[in-house]
């Protein structure tokens, strides 16, 4: 009788250890906004359930610079100070999340938004993906259908972004229409995180808005970089009509 308590009590053990462990799940973020691609990589710290996603720049980039993209000769500028990046707070034991996101041409807002409100619809689907057998999953979520592949595990349920809610760690989501999609190309397990599961000092003294205030700030910015869209201005010489066209963001409401 006392070999089984011992042998019980070394497996809860031996589950504690296990969901406390330090992982970095990288992902890639790809997302295709009116004929043009941004393939961003993605680091996401996570131990017992708490998790801090941050994009991974180019350390060499200095505050308020820009830079061209090989691939596509375009520049991306890059707005207000490297501290205060984008980033994506949760937690499993949460039922709410913080995140930083820009507004084009404005500052990082510091916001805070509900968490695994996702209404999945799990299938018998399957597919491998490197090596793993995931499973299909579906939702509608914020104006977008979702497709997502993840493979089952009871300890570690994660996914990037705001997604969650599936019993396991997502390896594939994508919207229907192939504009925004996440693929984990790597697990890393670690002794340290670079950063703390927190929000970033940078952010210590901002005031947090809504998830509504912030997508209605975002709406007002683009409506106010599109105004003069249809507005002609004729000189001497002929005429000048200039567009700013905003692309539109994953959440839509």
């Amino acid at each position: 009788m006392k070999k089984i308590i011992v042998i019980t009590i070394f497996f809860c053990l031996s589950k504690v250890v296990v969901a406390q462990k330090k992982i970095i799940f990288h992902y890639r973020n790809i997302e295709n906004l009116n004929g043009r691609t941004s393939d961003i990589k993605l680091e996401q710290y996570f131990c017992n359930g708490k998790s801090l996603e941050m994009p991974v720049v180019n350390k060499s980039l200095k505050n308020d610079s820009s830079y061209a993209e090989d691939e596509t000769n375009t520049k991306r500028v890059i707005v207000d100070d490297l501290k205060r990046m984008p980033f994506i707070l949760k937690s499993t034991h949460s039922t709410g999340l913080i995140y930083a996101e820009n507004i084009w041409l404005k500052n990082t807002f510091l916001a805070f938004d509900t968490l695994n409100n996702f209404n999945w619809k799990i299938s018998n689907e399957k597919k491998k993906i490197n090596n793993e057998i995931c499973t299909k999953a579906e939702t509608d979520f914020r104006g977008r259908r979702y497709i997502a592949w993840f493979k089952r595990d009871n300890l570690t349920k994660i996914g990037p972004w705001k997604f969650g809610g599936l019993p396991g760690i997502i390896f594939q989501v994508y919207d229907n229409e192939n504009i925004y999609s996440y693929t984990l190309e790597n697990i890393e397990y670690v002794d340290q995180f670079p950063v703390e599961l927190k929000i970033p000092d940078a952010y210590a003294n901002d005031e947090k808005i809504s998830h509504g205030t912030f997508i209605s700030k975002w709406k007002a910015n683009k409506r106010d970089l599109e105004k003069d869209n249809n507005v002609v201005n004729y000189t001497l010489t002929g005429s000048t009509n200039i567009k700013n066209i905003v692309a539109q963001i994953k959440e839509l409401y």
